[in-house]
């Protein structure tokens, strides 16, 4: 602190407005004077992208007594070895009120000398910032927030973390399946012996999408087979099943997210009146009428009986507790019933936006491209302030985009490693990604739609930027395979497994766009190989330190995969020197003296 005093545990002064907390902090700053508060951060800031940093602010002064510069307040980014700060500036614009600030730093570089530094490991908080004459002022502080964690968030085990999804469905569906054969603790027990490097997995409280199936018998608030149905959860042999699973994922230092479908018990007219009837004579007798309280009370009871085993929820068809006004009020039931749990729960999507605040839409995936969809690119922001993870849902499938889209290289998973974590309003969220092996969720006479390559790349990318990511893997269940993951997936989550558990972990094969694939609105030629003899030529192609032109050019730009300009070459030659870039997949516009322009694309290596 300087020039003031610094108090924590104060009565907030206003809680009629934005901010309702009863305590919050204090600062006194002293009369003439700039004045500041600094903060160690936990973790370095070594990147801004997607940096955001908000607070919420009070000042005693009146408010036709704010005149700059007494209405400023700054955040600060500094290091404690060198001078070279960043700041952004905001103005209080109403007295005694409190107001919400948000920096965003995105526009602003790291100074060479911080990032050789370390990054910026203080933040700090400024008033005044100049040498004008300006009364003593009061501000009251509270919920600082960011899109980078500093303080132990409650998702950050789940950060770096792969993952795999080993569903175990419930109600009679699972007594059909151990009747006919599955053995889905032998499944468990294959993948904690072959993919030991795996950091969670996703398994089942409610079947995929059909909310009345249940995998657990037991629960706290009601005798679910005698007030409701039988068929509802399993029978009385079958009930360990999942609390065995799960446990065997535990004892391997596995983290255990539970799959809810949160969409009531509203499909469950697809598989029998008689359960339909069940459901609504309960509710109507015991609860009033009221769908949302019986339901409500439902999974209050299973998360009691699974909370020792859960590390996780994942909330799936949330839209009509959404619609209903529920949905806030059904996370904070699960978070008082299980506090340590994370959970992930988002109604609606976040797409990539132009400038213009359109879809950024994809036309082809390639020139073998049959669907002409165009579809969006699913960016995974946090979107709501009750997620502490997102969904990781990839553009619907519905919608024409393939599981494995090439969009989700050039956009998705590299705002993901620009900065795993999201902020919105007070809430910073993890990003996940879901994704499907195949070219339907969980169905295994689908085709397989990943390879070893593109699925090592995929989660190579996103562990490294300390997001996270899970395969939707499946189930087999044919012959003597039921109950374990499908042998096509397990073999490319082994080559997974393995490359990250080598001694010198392998890069991933560099990403190249397919022939063909493009935007809406983008030049198919501009990501096509020119290589007929009477067109420019690249050559050698792959490059170790330089490549030639097959004819002098009047200037040539290079951009990385991300369409980051990284070389400009201006004079006319044909040599040109690459050996400071470093290894990967590039791309050279060039522009010749006639005006024909022409875009390669060469591998750095």
């Amino acid at each position: 602190v300087s020039n003031g005093t610094f108090s924590t545990d104060v009565s907030n002064p206003d809680n009629t407005g934005i901010n309702t907390n009863s305590i919050v902090s204090r600062f006194k700053r002293n009369e003439s004077t700039s004045a500041h508060i600094s903060f160690g951060l936990k973790s370095p800031i070594t990147k801004t992208t997607n940096l955001k940093i908000g607070l919420k602010a009070h000042i005693s002064l009146a408010t036709e007594d704010l005149k700059n510069p007494n209405t400023r307040i700054r955040i600060y980014l500094g290091n404690s070895t060198v001078s070279s700060d960043i700041y952004i500036q905001k103005h209080f614009s109403i007295g005694q009120t409190w107001q919400a600030f948000e920096f965003n730093f995105s526009d602003l570089e790291i100074p060479n000398d911080v990032i050789n530094a370390g990054g910026f490991d203080i933040l700090r908080i400024s008033f005044i910032n100049a040498n004008n004459p300006a009364a003593a002022a009061t501000y009251h502080l509270d919920s600082i927030y960011g899109s980078l964690d500093q303080t132990g968030h409650i998702a950050s085990w789940l950060a770096g973390s792969w993952g795999i999804t080993f569903p175990v469905y419930g109600g009679e569906r699972l007594d059909s399946e151990i009747k006919g054969g599955y053995n889905l603790l032998a499944g468990a027990q294959e993948v904690v012996d072959e993919l030991p490097a795996v950091g969670h997995v996703i398994t089942n409280l409610s079947y995929f999408a059909h909310s009345h199936y249940f995998t657990l018998r037991q629960n706290s608030n009601v005798d679910v087979a005698t007030e409701i149905h039988e068929a509802l959860i399993p029978s009385v042999a079958n009930e360990n099943i999942i609390f065995e699973v799960m446990q065997k994922f535990k004892d391997d230092g596995k983290k255990v997210i539970l799959y809810i479908s949160t969409n009531y018990l509203d499909r469950a007219i697809n598989d029998g009146a008689d359960i339909e009837a069940a459901w609504i004579n309960y509710y109507t007798n015991n609860f009033a009428g009221d769908e949302y309280a019986a339901y409500r009370n439902l999974i209050e009871g299973f998360i009691l009986q699974v909370k020792d085993y859960a590390d996780g929820y994942w909330l799936d068809t949330t839209a009509e507790l959404n619609k209903d006004g529920n949905i806030e009020d059904f996370v904070q039931m699960i978070r008082d019933a299980d506090p340590g749990a994370i959970i992930s729960a988002q109604p609606n999507g976040a797409y990539f936006k132009d400038e213009n605040g359109n879809n950024i839409l994809v036309d082809s995936d390639g020139l073998d491209d049959d669907d002409d969809t165009n579809y969006k690119i699913v960016s995974f922001e946090g979107v709501n302030v009750y997620q502490d993870f997102t969904s990781g849902h990839v553009t619907p499938l519905g919608q024409g985009a393939p599981p494995n889209s090439w969009a989700y290289e050039e956009f998705t998973i590299p705002e993901m490693e620009d900065n795993p974590w999201s902020m919105f309003e007070e809430n910073t969220v993890l990003k996940h990604a879901w994704f499907p092996i195949r070219e339907k969720w969980h169905v295994s006479s689908q085709p397989i739609v990943f390879g070893i390559e593109d699925a090592y790349r995929f989660a190579k990318r996103i562990i490294d930027g300390n997001a996270a990511v899970t395969f939707a893997t499946t189930i087999n269940d044919v012959n003597n395979g039921k109950g374990y993951m499908m042998d096509d997936e397990m073999i490319i989550m082994k080559a997974i497994n393995d490359r990250l558990l080598s001694s010198s972990v392998p890069d991933y094969e560099p990403y190249v766009r397919p022939e063909g694939a493009h935007l809406v609105g983008e030049t198919l030629s501009a990501y096509t190989n020119i290589t007929e003899t009477n067109k420019l030529i690249l050559f050698p192609n792959i490059v170790n330190q330089n490549f030639k032109l097959s004819k002098e050019i009047s200037s040539a730009i290079i951009y990385n995969i991300k369409g980051q300009k990284v070389l400009t070459f201006k004079s006319n030659q044909t040599f040109f020197d690459v050996s400071m870039l470093t290894d990967g997949v590039y791309l050279i516009k060039t522009l010749e003296k006639n005006g024909n322009r022409q875009i390669f694309k060469f591998i750095k290596q």
